[in-house]
């Protein structure tokens, strides 16, 4: 019954997002909802935009339907801890995705939308702002706080960092600074058709596979990156190149909340995430870096994201995004493995070398050119 409870919660999600997309794609198109081809675009046609929708919604009816398969099994019914940060969790996600479709449709200045992801990423923390209290679990243990918190997690050669014990409050910075990191990530790697929906299926899919072989498996918690999953493997057949819809911010920002707080909730899972999301996340910290040290807005669209250089060099869209996710699936695998936690911070160190090094040569590469032209 929990195999079963597991494939249908995926399957409900692909299945409403798969259904939805086509007359999503023909009421975006009757009511002009589309994006123009821009300078920094790859796109050459006008392209349908809130795509994200069917996602939200696959999402959503997946995430409904897995309380009531609750009645199948007592290992699949929720505790009030984990059935209160889910109304969190889609408090917060409502928030993002009505503003990510208003700026979609109207294209909102930058400091409002991110004004509004710190605080969707608070209504997601929720009452953990005034009670900052540790409870039992299950097994006894005080680790169950009222919000979706990162109140500590593990750590080479010192084991765990407890931010909660050091601080509450940073435990509250360091989870708005996860989540909005996270929104921001997913939506700065949606620049190619397919890329920003298979990397965010890869990882749900790892989140969930983590989170099944704990001891003991939380099965209830692995239901929700699951549906994100499905929602994502849904869009992607309508959004893999060549693309017939886009997801728009309403998607990205969106499936960028709902994966950084799966990342959290249940137990911090990290260095899962960081492994299978660590090219994007690496690219990120490398454009915030250099577009600031150019006197650029680190918010300002353009050409000089990873996946970008990577065209420039000769590579097919299909070609960047199929190594954008084999990238994910290896590193990600990594995380899965039985190895110490120190094996994990080598393999990310030497991913971040990797993509770093080509970053740099590939900067250098086109200052080059530049100077030749």
């Amino acid at each position: 019954m929990i195999a079963f409870a597991l494939f249908a919660t995926f399957i409900t999600a692909f299945a409403v997002t798969a259904l939805l997309v086509p007359p999503l794609i023909r009421l975006s198109l009757r009511q002009g909802w589309v994006v123009a081809p821009r300078p920094r675009d790859i796109h050459q046609r006008p392209m349908p935009m809130v795509g994200g929708l069917a996602m939200i919604a696959g999402f959503a009816v997946a995430l409904g339907l897995s309380f009531l398969l609750a009645y199948l099994s007592p290992s699949l019914q929720r505790s009030a801890f984990e059935q209160m940060r889910l109304g969190l969790l889609l408090v917060g996600a409502t928030l993002v995705a009505a503003v990510s479709l208003w700026d979609d449709l109207r294209d909102l200045p930058a400091l409002p939308r991110l004004a509004v992801h710190g605080i969707a990423a608070l209504i997601a923390v929720g009452p953990y702002l005034w009670d900052q209290t540790l409870y039992p679990d299950a097994l006894g243990n005080t680790t169950e706080a009222r919000g979706i918190i990162l109140t500590a997690f593990n750590f080479p050669l010192v084991e765990q960092i407890h931010l909660h014990n050091i601080s509450p409050w940073l435990a509250v910075a360091a989870t708005v600074f996860w989540i909005v990191g996270m929104q921001n990530m997913i939506n700065w790697a949606d620049g190619l058709d397919g890329l920003a929906g298979g990397i965010t299926l890869i990882a749900a899919l790892m989140l969930a596979l983590h989170t099944l072989r704990l001891e003991p498996a939380q099965y209830t918690v692995a239901l929700l990156p699951l549906a994100l999953a499905g929602a994502c493997a849904g869009f992607l057949l309508f959004n893999f190149h060549p693309a017939r819809i886009f997801m728009g911010d309403v998607g990205a920002m969106t499936i960028g909340y709902i994966l950084g707080v799966s990342a959290i909730i249940g137990g911090a899972k990290l260095a899962t995430a960081l492994l299978v999301l660590g090219v994007p996340l690496i690219d990120m910290a490398w454009l915030i870096g250099t577009r600031m040290l150019r006197g650029r807005s680190a918010a300002q669209a353009g050409r000089d994201h990873l996946h970008h250089r990577l065209l420039d060099m000769g590579l097919a869209q299909r070609q960047v995004v199929l190594l954008y996710y084999g990238m994910s699936a290896i590193f990600g695998a990594i995380g899965l493995l039985p190895v110490p936690p120190l094996v994990k911070l080598v393999a990310l160190a030497v991913l971040g070398i990797l993509v770093t090094g080509f970053l740099i040569y590939a900067a250098g590469r086109k200052t080059t050119r530049a100077t030749h032209s």
